[in-house]
């Protein structure tokens, strides 16, 4: 029971200190039409690169800490990979 606590209250801890990444972008010449396919052109690309690193592969063999870390890890390097891939394209984070 102690343990299980423990477990959500890290769980909870990481994902309120876990900055989000922008899910909009603009771009000065770009038409905003185009602006959802580069944003999911750059979310498969990051799908793609994080997809074939073994270290981000299931594991059943993990605790449940363990694997929420890992999933964390997982989504926190895909948001910047993303963020980069964006802004290499010329787009800046919308507020």
């Amino acid at each position: 029971m102690v343990r299980n606590t423990l477990v959500l209250l890290a769980a909870l801890s990481v994902t309120a200190c876990m900055q989000s990444a922008p899910s909009h972008w603009q771009h000065k010449t770009i038409p905003s039409s185009q602006w959802g396919s580069d944003h999911n052109r750059c979310k498969r690309a990051a799908d793609r690169y994080l997809g074939a690193k073994p270290a981000y592969q299931a594991d059943q063999q993990i605790s449940s800490y363990n694997e929420q870390m890992r999933v964390y890890n997982v989504k926190k390097e895909h948001g910047k990979l993303v963020s980069d891939c964006m802004r290499k394209a010329g787009y800046v984070p919308m507020k």
